[in-house]
């Protein structure tokens, strides 16, 4: 679906099913629509990113917002934010919410070595244990978060046998953030992810696979909070009259 046919679907449900649901007609605008939609195409993905690795059909499904990048550039960090002296730092490109696979690779785009994620505490222990050692053919990388300059970032640091010096570069295939579902050329004064504009509303809007989950859930969880908005207020109305 394109963004101007997921607005239309939601008007379409609205008029058909509102009235005989809660007996008046319910409206969404255009910024509800699109702050529907997005949180919706946020959960779904959320909810499938357990299961991405070994799951072909969920690969294909999140291809549109799968991406591959190499950082060339080391960050630089006090040892106090490091995990281990020597190890080296990249900043993560700002959409990454889940990283897929990674690799340090020479110039020529040659692996020097497999990286293998661990947790803080888990690369703690191993650091003194030799059969467990980062050094036996893979790397291991670990997250570091921070707001810089009011900034919030966040990097990757990789424990490795190779030295800083070689200047490695880093591959990371991740899936990214989702995009906000903008189904209005302008918002007005609103806006979703900083964004309020959207000049393509004719183009297929991302996800396609899951287009008809996205648009289920986002009704459902319209409808949801309008029922919620509409017990709230005839509760208040009930105790205004009782009281």
């Amino acid at each position: 679906m394109t963004y101007r046919e997921f607005s239309n679907a939601f008007d379409i449900y609205s008029d058909r099913h509102s009235e005989a649901k809660y007996g008046s007609l319910i409206f969404f605008d255009e910024y509800e629509k699109s702050l529907l939609l997005t949180n919706a195409a946020n959960e779904i993905v959320k909810e499938m990113l357990p299961f991405f690795d070994r799951n072909e059909k969920i690969k294909k499904q999140l291809l549109s917002i799968t991406r591959s990048v190499q950082i060339t550039s080391q960050a630089t960090l006090s040892d106090n934010m490091r995990l281990k002296h020597g190890s080296i730092i990249y900043e993560l490109p700002s959409d990454v919410v889940y990283i897929v696979a990674e690799s340090l690779k020479d110039a020529n785009g040659e692996i020097l070595m497999r990286i293998k994620p661990i947790q803080d505490d888990e690369a703690y222990y191993s650091f003194d244990n030799p059969f467990r050692a980062s050094m036996r053919g893979y790397s291991w990388s670990t997250g570091i978060s921070m707001v810089v300059n009011g900034t919030f970032k966040r990097y990757s640091e990789i424990i490795t046998s190779i030295s800083p010096s070689v200047n490695p570069q880093y591959y990371i295939k991740y899936v990214a953030e989702v995009p906000p579902f903008i189904v209005a050329e302008d918002l007005l004064e609103a806006s979703i992810m900083g964004i309020s504009t959207n000049s393509n509303l004719d183009i297929d809007a991302p996800l396609k696979p899951l287009h008809e989950k996205i648009l289920d859930r986002a009704i459902t969880i319209g409808f949801s909070n309008r029922r919620d908005d509409l017990n709230a207020k005839m509760a208040a109305s009930t105790l205004s009259i009782n009281s």
